[in-house]
């Protein structure tokens, strides 16, 4: 499977926080470039962070196809028994991880939560130079004890007593892309498809001959047009979303992401969305209840 390309940043990936959207009350986007565009693809983790916030379960499938990733079989498969876990690194270490596994030394150490996985992935960037990974593995939780094969180290994290074998591995985010890596996949939950477009004359157009097909109702000929639909999509999907749900599925979706602003995205979400509500720590946004109104 060729991976979707999201962009590429170098492997001194500026972790800075975006200081300007915290203070507009999008914490979960701290860590969104602070250039006009753009994204990196272990932000991925934050989105899937978010949802945990406000629902309190994650259907990982879901939010792989949100991401146009292939859905996992094995995630189907297990249902509640389904423990999915989070692990930071360089990416120059996730590909050795990638081929032979986790390796245990002083303990492995995993989490529930993905934005402690992130503070990982940035500080190993950072310090070793050698871009950005967060590894998503799957596990049987019939198959592990804990005491045994693991130690709770606080809520949300578990530190295992052996190494994890390449199986357990079911995605890695690199800083550009989002790969699978499960046995495989999951054709019942399908990808969301991916917009792809080209600069002529100063305007991003589709790269196919418009309209372009959306879903089996909808078709766009800019990228303002996929734009909305896909806000709405994923509005659609879900009672109240965060932002960085947004930016994630949206820039996980568009190819090259420089036809797609940060501004745009806050424009169209006013023209589409209600008042956004504090709600668990974050702005949540809502589709308008009566788009007619005004």
């Amino acid at each position: 499977m060729k991976p979707h390309n999201f962009p590429t940043f170098d492997r001194g990936m500026d972790w800075h926080k975006n200081r300007q959207l915290v203070r507009s009350g999008f914490k979960y986007l701290e860590y969104l470039p602070r250039s006009r565009a753009g994204w990196n693809a272990t932000l991925t983790a934050h989105a899937f962070s978010a949802r945990r916030r406000i629902a309190g379960k994650v259907d990982l499938n879901l939010w792989a196809a949100m991401h146009c990733c292939p859905a996992s079989a094995r995630y189907s498969e297990l249902e509640e028994n389904a423990l999915v876990l989070w692990h930071g690194t360089s990416a120059k270490r996730a590909e050795r991880i990638r081929e032979v596994g986790l390796f245990r030394r002083r303990g492995l150490w995993t989490t529930l939560e993905p934005k402690i996985a992130h503070g990982y992935t940035r500080s190993r960037a950072n310090q070793y130079n050698a871009g950005s990974a967060t590894v998503v593995l799957l596990l049987d939780r019939r198959d592990i004890k804990p005491g045994v094969d693991y130690d709770q180290k606080g809520p949300d994290i578990l530190q295992f007593h052996s190494s994890m074998s390449p199986e357990n591995i079911e995605y890695i985010l690199w800083d550009d892309r989002i790969e699978f890596l499960g046995q495989q996949r999951d054709r019942r939950s399908k990808p969301w498809s991916v917009a792809r477009f080209k600069k002529k004359e100063g305007r991003w157009i589709p790269r196919s001959q418009s309209p372009v097909r959306f879903d089996d109702e909808y078709t766009y000929s800019s990228v303002e047009e996929w734009l909305h639909l896909s806000i709405r999509r994923i509005l659609s999907t879900f009672e109240s979303v965060a932002a960085v749900e947004i930016f994630s599925s949206l820039y996980s979706a568009i190819e090259p992401w420089e036809a797609l602003e940060h501004q745009e995205i806050f424009r169209a979400l006013e023209c589409l969305c209600d008042v956004p509500q504090n709600k668990r720590g974050m702005k949540q946004f809502s589709l308008l209840q009566n788009p007619l109104a005004g």
